[in-house]
């Protein structure tokens, strides 16, 4: 795998938030917040190299812990930040200083939002099982129709 973090400072991501698996499945489930799974990956790869603590505690995946089970803690602390904060972008700068990330990492919305596709005529909703088609969709759309991040546009 090649690595961009010597380019970080120049790098600008537009994060989809549109995930529905695992963890981040629940979460949005569970608190209609945004897709925040992607953005904690993103975040992660782009740390500093090492084992840092702030990393390795940011991706802790929850075992045998009931409800908490299957849960990472990145995704927790995400969700947190944004109940805490305005804005979820607001929450994604906020652990970019605690990471020490230069990158800039922007959620394509706000808006909580599920990945749909047409395939054989028919609507398939959820980035899960849009994944699992055999055959490739004819069109992807959001669900509801949302609006972008103004930085999303701004960078674009």
């Amino acid at each position: 795998m090649v690595s961009l973090g010597f380019h970080e400072e120049r790098l600008t991501g537009i994060v989809a938030t549109t995930d529905d698996g695992g963890s981040t499945g629940r979460l949005r489930d569970a608190s209609g917040c945004i897709a925040w799974g992607d953005l904690r990956n993103c975040l992660n790869q782009m740390c500093a190299e090492g084992p840092a603590l702030s990393r390795i505690l940011f991706e802790y995946r929850f075992k045998r812990c009931g409800e908490l089970d299957g849960h990472v803690l990145g995704n927790l602390i995400l969700l947190a930040m944004d109940q805490m904060c305005v804005r979820p972008m607001d929450a994604v700068n906020l652990i970019r200083q605690m990471l020490d990330v230069s990158a800039e990492l922007i959620p394509m919305s706000e808006e909580p939002a599920r990945l749909g596709a047409v395939s054989n005529e028919k609507e398939i909703v959820g980035e899960c099982t849009i994944d699992g088609l055999s055959d490739t969709p004819q069109k992807l759309l959001l669900l509801p129709e949302i609006k972008a991040t103004s930085e999303a546009i701004e960078s674009a």
